[in-house]
């Protein structure tokens, strides 16, 4: 699919603002909804989300898929891949935190925010994604977890743009293969960038109750399996993991 962009200086919200202006966008195609900063910027869990100006990448894809379109709950995965892709084209080596956090040197460096409009019998799917670029080491010290960015993690400066480029073509050629076959071509890769082992103790919320046990595996459909002390496996299609 074209992808066609709407580009702001400035922005409450790039996922706020697509979710306001569906009317705008062609069905047909993929809108990049762009900003050089956010005044309000948010991550999952309605979580502020630091957006200085002309730092970092803040931006939500947004596209239109029937109600029935299976699987939806994978595109944030989709993304987080295809993010992954584009910071590798650049010499670095991120890792995922499930479902969809992006990680460098076990320092958040990427969200993904998914959220969806009806619009008549489809839904407009709005992918938001932040990601830490130029952002130095004194500004990701406010952050309320351990953060970091290209910046530091590669000692120096890297374009914006390039970046957003690779994500723009990754991200159209992995949708694509996800609309037409769904999240089975991925599952194999998906796994391989998680930084979670068997057997690793892990703290989970869900639905604002705190689960506690071992990280057991990762389903086909990319849902989580955890082993509780009793021994029962719980399955996780969101949450957070702390």
């Amino acid at each position: 699919m074209e992808i066609v962009r709407f580009h702001f200086s400035a922005i409450d919200s790039t996922n706020t603002w697509a979710k306001k202006n569906t009317h705008l966008f062609d069905p047909k195609k993929i809108t990049l909804v762009i900003a050089d900063q956010q005044y309000s910027g948010k991550g999952r869990y309605s979580r502020r989300w630091e957006s200085p100006p002309k730092q970092n990448i803040y931006a939500s894809f947004c596209f239109f898929v029937p109600i029935a379109q299976p699987n939806l709950v994978n595109i944030p995965q989709i993304m987080a891949i295809s993010a992954s892709e584009a910071m590798e084209s650049l010499g670095f080596h991120p890792k995922l935190k499930w479902p969809n956090d992006l990680i460098l040197s076990e320092k958040k460096v990427g969200g993904i925010l998914c959220e969806m409009e009806q619009v008549r019998n489809h839904f407009c799917v709005i992918v938001g994604i932040g990601i830490n670029i130029n952002m130095p080491q004194e500004q990701l010290q406010a952050i309320n977890q351990p953060a970091t960015s290209l910046l530091v993690e590669g000692k120096k400066t890297v374009g914006i743009e390039e970046v957003l480029q690779h994500l723009e073509v990754n991200f159209e050629e992995n949708l694509k293969t996800f609309l037409e076959k769904g999240f089975e071509p991925f599952l194999s890769d998906f796994k391989s960038r998680l930084i979670h082992s068997p057997n690793q103790p892990l703290r989970f919320h869900y639905n604002n109750v705190l689960w506690e046990g071992v990280f057991h595996s990762i389903n086909d459909d990319g849902s989580l399996n955890l082993e509780l002390e009793s021994g029962e496996i719980k399955r996780f299609v969101s949450g957070e993991i702390t």
